[in-house]
């Protein structure tokens, strides 16, 4: 992962995950408008940042408050996303592929739309914290 300064696309994640996911989406969508993306591409990224963003709040689960943060990045390969959350370690490339979303409530189908729309730049656990990085291909 590359060291960054001051991204005005950068949001927190806090203990209300409804209202972190919904502020991850709304940076997602000013950082395609800033950036000029295309439809189809601002939709991507609205669509990954919050399948993202919602699998920490769901599958995360901590002792205490879940933080964390999203940071968004132009890049010549795509668009980076940074994601950090201090959640259970989670590295998606080990996670084991499914064959259908959960059939009771929908979900699951948000992995594998992050491996097809995404290459997975990076992954590791630093103190206390995952790390993130995903490169939305253009």
């Amino acid at each position: 992962m590359t060291s960054r300064n001051f991204n005005p696309y950068r949001c927190d994640l806090d203990g209300n995950g409804p209202e972190s996911i919904h502020r991850a989406v709304a940076q997602a969508q000013a950082f395609a408008e800033e950036h000029s993306l295309s439809p189809m591409l601002s939709a991507k990224l609205a669509v990954l940042v919050e399948e993202a963003v919602t699998n920490v709040y769901e599958h995360g689960a901590v002792e205490g408050a879940l933080s964390g943060w999203l940071e968004l990045y132009p890049d010549p390969a795509g668009i980076c996303i940074i994601l950090a959350d201090n959640g259970r370690p989670f590295d998606p490339r080990e996670a084991d592929e499914f064959d259908a979303p959960n059939a009771e409530r929908g979900g699951g189908a948000g992995l594998a739309m992050i491996r097809a729309w995404a290459e997975i730049a990076d992954y590791r656990r630093e103190d206390g914290f995952n790390l993130l990085e995903l490169v939305l291909l253009g």
